[in-house]
């Protein structure tokens, strides 16, 4: 029988023949050319010319073992051991194909609890928490169990898909496109390795890639259930973020907090898609004055992005328009300590510093009962009103002590506000006993330390 050709295609056999051999040794040069499917027909047609052919069910077992077609191989072997009992090749290619299949029944089970274990965390976390996978540590346990199966099952498509489950459970997205993309270059016609590398590009973000997958596979079987759902799902996926930031660029708030809630519930899984929809919901409620709800969104953009810039200047931002100042500064000093050479950044610190120090120091228009529009006359009505109620010299022995810290207050309030360049000072957050201080002497008596002494004026 003549050896495969060159250009690669397998020798000729005389069909009529009846010699099981020749189809064995065509077999054999099949499988030196990777046709599997070809090897298996000529078997199959040796054991049927000759159901006596011991070589023929030994070579056709060895090829359902390498396929992981662990039943079929079991039968062939145990078909030989009826034929001629004791036989040594077939006694050790038995027990071979025993380990083997379980070997890829301990395989199953690891995929099945990696995803029982994923969907449990995820259900636990609850919407919009980062659930842990422990997926990737599952894979590298049993990765050993893998390798020795892959060395009795070479050409075994199930485990290749199986590792590629794993693979998909620890989020390893670039490994499944690599795993899943040679099984279907080999045969591509393998619905579920094509059903899995869509899914990956989807979570790769990359959903024109997803849906060719979806679709190829949706071409050789319309039927298909998951290649369906998964089609249907990045369809709904990129219709609801699409109608979400069209309402956000229109500035209707409303609609786009709706649309970017109802995107985020597609799939919570999909990290790199619904990073940018954190981040547009974090932009409608800060918009709509939602400070809670807000901060919330932009935390979870950070869960699913820990870089991105923009949550965090907006988390920072919204933070100070509702006035908790403590909070912000807190973040505002994290996060310039991850872009030390970001100006924005460095401003957005300081400016929080800023806030912080004008809430925490004395409010001289409360102190006064004064609107911060007051004018001079409003101003000067005020403080003359209240000096004259909290004079020392108006109360009691016992309300003394209390009238004049009272009384000291007042008139450092109306020294500030009665002076024009103090006022716009006061008003702009600018620290004044910081610029007193700083001066090079002289100074209001009010911010001197020691004693203080002030002059009331009631006219």
């Amino acid at each position: 029988m003549p050896a495969p050709c060159s250009s690669g295609l397998a020798p000729r056999t005389d069909l009529q023949s009846t010699q099981p051999l020749l189809y064995t040794k065509r077999a054999a040069a099949y499988i030196s050319l990777r046709s599997l499917t070809q090897a298996l027909r000529d078997l199959n047609k040796a054991v049927e010319l000759d159901d006596a052919f011991v070589q023929g069910y030994i070579n056709r077992g060895k090829l359902q073992r390498q396929m992981c077609n662990y039943d079929a191989a079991e039968r062939d072997f145990k078909r030989v051991l009826e034929l001629k009992p004791g036989q040594k090749v077939a006694e050790q290619e038995l027990q071979r194909t025993l380990a083997s299949r379980s070997k890829m029944e301990a395989v199953q089970a690891a995929v099945r609890a990696a995803e029982a274990a994923k969907a449990e965390a995820a259900k636990a976390a609850g919407d919009g928490a980062e659930p842990p996978n422990t997926s990737a540590a599952d894979l590298e346990r049993i990765k050993p169990t893998l390798e020795s199966l892959y060395e009795d099952s070479p050409d075994c498509v199930q485990a290749q898909v199986l590792e590629a489950q794993m693979m998909f459970a620890a989020a390893e997205y670039e490994q499944v496109v690599a795993v899943t993309g040679r099984i279907v270059k080999a045969d591509d016609r393998q619905l579920d390795a094509l059903v899995l590398r869509g899914r990956a590009y989807f979570y790769l973000y990359d959903h024109d890639m997803a849906k060719r997958h979806f679709g190829e596979a949706l071409k050789y079987d319309p039927d298909h259930g998951a290649a369906r759902k998964e089609f249907n799902k990045v369809k709904d996926y990129d219709r609801k973020r699409a109608r979400a930031e069209k309402a956000l660029e229109a500035r209707d708030w409303e609609a786009a907090e709706k649309g970017y809630i109802d995107a985020l519930h597609v799939d919570r899984d999909h990290r790199k898609g619904n990073e940018a929809l954190w981040f547009g919901l974090c932009r409608a409620r800060a918009a709509l004055a939602r400070i809670d709800l807000a901060i919330t969104a932009c935390a979870n953009t950070l869960i699913l992005a820990p870089g991105h810039r923009e949550a965090k200047l907006l988390m920072v931002r919204t933070m100070l328009e509702a006035e908790r100042f403590d909070e912000a500064q807190v973040k505002a000093r994290e996060f310039l300590s991850q872009h030390q050479n970001d100006g924005e950044f460095h401003e957005l610190a300081r400016e929080a510093e800023r806030r912080l120090k004008m809430a925490k120091r004395k409010d001289y228009y409360k102190v006064l009962g004064i609107d911060k529009t007051a004018g001079d006359r409003e101003i000067k009505r005020a403080y003359r009103d209240l000096a004259k109620k909290y004079h020392p010299d108006k109360v009691s022995a016992d309300e003394r002590e209390a009238s004049e810290a009272q009384f000291r207050e007042i008139a450092e309030a109306y020294e500030v506000l009665s002076d024009e360049g103090k006022r716009q000072a006061y008003d702009s957050g600018q620290d004044l006993e910081e610029m007193q201080h700083g001066g090079g002497g002289g100074g209001h008596p009010f911010f001197q330390q020691g004693g203080m002494h002030f002059t009331f004026r009631f006219g």
